[in-house]
């Protein structure tokens, strides 16, 4: 059983290269390479959503390297930036499906109002994640698993490309349903790590992860109702 502290922290930053490389790997094709030829032609929200995501992996990196080091007051001084940044990140995204939802219900696009609903679950499930973890920085434990929980989130449409790339024959939806179950994935090695460690799962994987399972669920179920269209219809109404 793993037991010293130093190889958990190590686990974390393991994780967070394993985020970095998901999220390189998925927009490797459908983003930096379109965009190194000139041929990706997107709103600049678009580009500073994908700066801020990369930004924020690599500050997750950076704050696990800084923990397993054993530099904690550089940790917690760093800390504060990201809290502005997570707040960009959610910010951000919401922007970018709203766009996108306005753009398709106007020109096309393959079931737009039940794509958004999935699109506007991750910054809700991350704003959840990352204020749970900001209340409880004084408490690590909980602090770095529900933080990791928040990464393996906006993860997601990294790894809904991913899939994509092994299937481009799935529909939008599927991908992206199947992605979240990507996504939970990673907590469930989270969790496994945590009983091979601990010798049973921290409640902070079980809670966030619970929410994060349940806001899942709920996407399935509402996304096709006339409730959510007309949801949808109000948001695109905010586009100009």
């Amino acid at each position: 059983m793993v037991t010293a502290t130093r190889p958990r922290h190590r686990f974390y930053l393991a994780m967070a290269c394993v985020g970095a490389m998901i999220a390189a790997t998925g927009f490797s094709r459908r983003y930096f390479l379109p965009l190194a030829t000139g041929t990706f032609d997107a709103p600049a929200i678009v580009h500073l959503h994908g700066i801020i995501t990369f930004t924020w992996i690599a500050f997750v990196i950076v704050q696990t390297t800084l923990v397993s080091t054993g530099r904690t007051a550089y940790h917690r001084s760093v800390g504060m930036a990201g809290i502005a940044l997570g707040t960009l990140l959610v910010y951000t995204a919401a922007q970018v499906a709203i766009l996108q939802l306005a753009r398709e219900l106007r020109y096309g696009g393959p079931s737009p109002r039940e794509f958004v609903a999935t699109l506007l679950s991750l910054p809700l499930l991350v704003t959840g994640l990352l204020a749970s973890g900001i209340a409880n920085v004084d408490r690590p434990e909980i602090h770095k698993r529900l933080m990791m929980l928040a990464t393996f989130v906006v993860l997601t449409p990294a790894l809904a490309r991913i899939i994509q790339l092994l299937d481009g024959s799935l529909s939008r939806l599927m991908r992206n349903d199947l992605a979240g179950l990507a996504s939970d994935a990673l907590v469930l090695v989270a969790i496994a790590y945590d009983v091979r460690a601990r010798g049973k799962p921290h409640s902070a994987y079980l809670v966030g992860g619970g929410c994060i399972v349940l806001v899942q669920t709920s996407v399935l179920v509402i996304r096709s109702t006339p409730s959510w269209y007309g949801v949808t219809h109000w948001l695109a109404s905010l586009v100009a």
